[in-house]
């Protein structure tokens, strides 16, 4: 039972995480506190996809379903639990890469528009602070 229940720990925690990654970059562009956790999601997201190497979450979940005595889906947690619910093949290797594509797209599209907007805001508040110090020196 142990095994069983990580393992669905597992996956409820990494579905949560890719969920998080593409619903969370509207509220990350905006707020700093949600960008911190957005970054810690993405980074180590980023990482993996870059080196090509298999997500570990998906290792470690289908590890323990072994465990489990249960027989662990092929292909990727994406194509298992987001994909064929909807599309039973599932994904093709040039599927997964136009869907990472995707994914990266919107990611950068609302990191660039945090971006732009931080640097809008203080270059707004820069001729406030310093219409301020003249008039302080001149006090």
């Amino acid at each position: 039972m142990g095994a069983w229940s990580l393992a669905v720990a597992i996956a409820v925690a990494h579905g949560l995480g890719i969920v998080f990654l593409i619903l969370g970059a509207p509220p990350a562009a905006r707020r700093p506190r949600v960008m911190r956790w957005y970054l810690v999601v993405l980074v180590p997201t980023a990482v993996v996809n870059l080196l090509g190497r298999p997500c570990p979450l998906t290792v470690w979940e289908k590890h323990f379903w072994r465990l489990a005595g249960e027989t662990p889906y092929r292909g990727g947690f994406v194509s298992r639990y987001f994909v064929e619910p909807f599309h039973a093949p599932g994904l093709r290797p040039g599927d997964e890469t136009v869907l990472l594509m995707a994914v990266v797209a919107w990611c950068l599209l609302w990191l660039l528009y945090a971006a732009v907007r931080r640097l809008r805001l203080r270059s707004a508040s820069i001729p406030q602070s310093r219409a301020r110090l003249s008039v302080d020196a001149g006090a």
